[in-house]
């Protein structure tokens, strides 16, 4: 004899929720006594928010706009609205609690806004705009609701520039690998080149530089965030899914390595021309492509490696159903 157990309805502010999301809450808490009042009060919090991190929204902007390394800084807003979008579907949560967490994080987001005050440095500012964000969310909706839509906010530090010293840092090592690994090949097969530093001298003189903006980093940027919204969404076993993540730096390195090389080929082989310009950028765009191809034969081999059925039912943190729908590339 089968017994189903009935769970209580969740609620906000003692009332039911069909489903947790935050306009339905907002519509939920206008129609309660005093539910205006909060509402308005949660107004003049956001805005004050946006008053003291103003700077940090125009910062984003501008680097967005003028630095083509995070040209994708627009997309991942929306990107994270799509994960918060697909994590209210799965259905109602309770909100409840959060006023510890929630407090630590304004408290330390506010502590690093201040900061920034007398040591203007933008990335400390970037870095407590989200930390705000997480605790300000928190506070209002619940540790159950961080449990759930944790995820989705956190990715939004994909869109926050890196300091030009730690950029540059990852970036001047990545240029000489890449020029040295693009030498072995070309001299491989059978195009000698000669390499000192990020400078290749190619027959008759030829030269190619491997700049700043061409060490891979963009691809590293873009591949990390692609790998890591894979591995949320994907029911693969937990080391899968840190293996997918951890694929975006040797795909990243090999399709700048790949585009280094094709570029000396066409300027050894054809003309130094179709080498710079739109046919640079067509260049960049075939080896994403190729990446997005190395990246999916990676995956393929995972599914080759057996394992318990990944489509078994689980239940996230909040105690919700987790997700049932399955990325593969």
């Amino acid at each position: 004899m089968s017994h189903a157990t009935l769970q209580p309805e969740p609620s906000y502010h003692g009332q039911p929720v069909s489903v947790w999301t935050p306009w339905g809450a907002l519509e939920q808490d206008l129609g309660e006594p005093g539910g205006k009042a909060r509402a308005a009060a949660i107004a003049v919090c956001l805005a004050i928010f946006a008053a003291a991190f103003m700077d940090n929204l125009v910062h984003f902007v501008h680097v967005w706009t003028t630095d083509e390394n995070y040209s994708h800084g627009f997309l991942v807003p929306l990107i994270s609205l799509y994960f918060a979008v697909q994590a209210a579907r799965r259905g109602p949560i309770p909100i409840q609690g959060g006023m510890i967490i929630g407090s630590c994080l304004l408290t330390c987001a506010m502590i690093l806004r201040l900061i920034t005050i007398p040591l203007p440095i933008p990335f400390l500012g970037d870095v407590a705009f989200l930390a705000g964000a997480l605790g300000g969310f928190t506070l209002v909706m619940g540790r159950r609701a961080l449990a759930r839509y944790w995820f989705p906010i956190l990715f939004l530090g994909f869109m926050i520039p890196l300091p030009i010293a730690l950029y540059s840092r990852i970036a001047s090592p990545l240029q000489l690998l890449a020029s040295q690994a693009a030498s072995t090949v070309m001299n491989a097969t059978g195009v000698p080149v000669l390499c000192e530093g990020n400078h290749m001298t190619l027959p008759g003189g030829v030269q190619l530089f491997v700049a700043e903006a061409c060490s891979g980093m963009r691809q590293l940027t873009g591949f990390l965030a692609l790998t890591t919204a894979m591995a949320y969404l994907t029911l693969r076993p937990l080391w899968q899914r840190l293996a997918v993540m951890a694929s975006a730096l040797p795909i990243a390195l090999s399709a700048n390595i790949a585009r280094v090389v094709l570029t000396g080929y066409i300027m050894h082989y054809c003309n130094a021309r179709y080498a710079s310009g739109a046919f640079h950028t067509i260049e960049g765009l075939l080896m994403m492509g190729f990446g997005l191809a190395m990246l999916s034969a990676f995956c393929w081999l995972l599914d080759q490696i057996p394992s318990r059925d990944a489509r078994a039912t689980t239940t996230d943190a909040d105690g919700s159903p987790a997700r049932q729908s399955e990325v593969k590339l």
